[in-house]
């Protein structure tokens, strides 16, 4: 069941929600009890036999977390230990057994079977067996079943730690309905929905073509791979992010606030503050658990670049069982000890607009390179689509030809030239995959986020991010309830295409 489908949002949601607070009439344990179910039910949707992976998950963990709590300071750290490899021993299971293997014989893998979620609830819960061990608290059951399967991260995040979602969930006065937080989340769900459905799935025709032509070996343009890296770059912000606000707002609904994972990261003038706006709460767990345990910044310059690098190879290797995200996290680990030490060799000058400027054209060419990367369906597509971008893989001619209904259309209305495109087809591209590539990129660069626009920040309910935001920041009124309904209504009108997110595969 996806959040961009009908069925999800006039049937399922509504019953949900309705169950929940018809159930915390009885208290905070039966509401947790049917959301649980709901969240079980949402999850089953996809395939019902891997629901059963989820519920051992859950019981498993929880009977670990109340021996660590009651256990000696030994025993508790070789539970934790052990509940930590647990879940790992399960994640590369399912995920990376058949990698190892073809490795191991030099063949090629097969995609594996994987249950959806694996790879954000076993962070969710290895976090979770950390705090437990750190502070040795109890938990109760039930608050924690909803905490791990909550449906709104349940798929694909955020990754949510128990100190944040965990004293909400216990707290009595959430479970009453908060008309404010209704209307915020309806907001916000909307905003992430459009991205979902208005941005991203239009972007997909303009992607796929150059990529998998690169995955057969035909000559592409620079032109093109450059093209279709912006295009992807682009695509898979406004999804994954649109998901995210999704998220956030069916939290709301609940009266529960889920953390922020972007940051308007496509605004980023360095790669070390781009990896603080993108996917924030994947970087958070990263640094939390991979790169401070390993020592962080403080063994010296060569050890952290070595950290920073193993940390973000970890990250790649994260996101699937191939090669390319393997060069993808190592490409981006690169990328930050270069900007350390760019940072440290610099000093402290003053920032004018261009030197920012310049900062923002490389760090987001770097990012479109390494989009290009984590697309690709193997190695050898992805050596042959860099080196597309380097203008080296181009040939006399190529079977890649994009949306040429939408090129006939933009001449008959006289938005571009005849002569335009047809040198654009020449580049195995097209003016529509340029138009819409430069509408996306944009809105990324220039409206201002779904976060920004509401003020919503854990904690404050109604706060403005920026005070040359507040012309434009949400509130409660019928000029904002007519422009969701009408963005709501046009968004509705994309459902057909019933595109899954692309984190549904990582």
């Amino acid at each position: 069941m996806l959040f961009n489908s009908s069925e999800f949002i006039f049937i399922f949601l509504p019953i949900a929600l309705c169950a929940h607070f018809l159930a915390a009439r009885h208290g905070v344990t039966a509401a947790a009890c049917i959301t649980t179910l709901s969240s079980l039910l949402f999850y089953a949707w996809w395939n019902p036999p891997f629901v059963v992976l989820p519920l051992l998950s859950i019981i498993g963990n929880f009977w670990l977390a109340r021996a660590i709590a009651g256990a000696s300071d030994a025993g508790a750290r070789l539970l934790t230990g052990a509940g930590v490899a647990a879940n790992l021993l399960v994640l590369g299971y399912f995920k990376y057994a058949d990698f190892v293997v073809a490795v191991i014989l030099a063949r090629t893998p097969h995609p594996p079977a994987v249950p959806l979620a694996l790879s954000f609830t076993t962070f969710v819960q290895i976090a979770f067996l950390m705090h437990v061990w750190r502070k040795r608290t109890q938990i109760n059951f039930a608050n924690y079943a909803m905490f791990v399967s909550f449906f709104p991260h349940l798929i694909a995040g955020p990754i949510v730690r128990w100190s944040d979602l965990g004293p909400q969930i216990a707290d009595r006065l959430r479970y009453k309905v908060d008309v404010g937080n209704i209307a915020l989340g309806l907001t916000v769900f909307t905003l992430g929905l459009a991205k979902k459905v208005l941005i991203a799935d239009p972007l997909a025709p303009h992607v796929a073509p150059v990529f998998d032509a690169a995955a057969r070996g035909e000559p592409i343009t620079a032109f093109a791979a450059w093209g279709a890296a912006f295009a992807y770059s682009a695509q898979l912000y406004f999804d994954f992010s649109g998901y995210c606000d999704m998220a956030v707002g069916l939290g709301l609904l609940f009266n529960l606030r889920l953390p922020i994972n972007f940051a308007a990261p496509l605004r980023s003038a360095s790669i070390i503050d781009f990896w603080r706006r993108w996917h924030i709460t994947l970087a958070n767990f990263l640094r939390d658990f991979v790169y401070v345990p390993m020592g962080g910044s403080k063994c010296g310059p060569v050890r952290r670049s070595i950290n920073l690098i193993a940390t973000l190879v970890l990250g790649g290797l994260w996101h699937g069982a191939n090669w390319t995200f393997i060069a993808w996290g190592a490409f981006n680990g690169v990328l930050l000890v270069i900007n350390h030490a760019w940072r440290q060799l610099r000093g402290h000058r003053q920032q004018t607009r261009f030197k920012t400027f310049v900062g923002w054209c490389a760090t987001f060419a770097a990012f479109a390179i390494g989009m290009a990367m984590f697309r690709s369906a193997d190695f050898t597509a992805m050596r042959h689509m860099l080196l597309a971008m380097a203008g080296l893989a181009n040939g006399p001619e190529s079977a890649t030809h994009i949306a040429v209904d939408t090129d006939r259309w933009l001449i008959y209305k006289g938005y571009v030239s005849g002569p335009l495109v047809h040198w654009l087809a020449g580049q195995n591209w097209s003016a529509g995959a340029t138009l819409a590539t430069v509408a996306a990129l944009a809105v990324a660069f220039l409206v201002p986020d779904t976060i920004e626009l509401v003020g919503y920040r854990e904690g404050e309910p109604h706060a403005d991010w920026r005070r040359s935001l507040r012309a434009l920041a949400w509130q409660p009124s019928l000029g904002w309830l007519a422009a969701v309904c009408v963005l709501f209504a046009i968004s509705f009108t994309f459902f057909w295409h019933f595109n899954e997110f692309l984190y549904y595969q990582f």
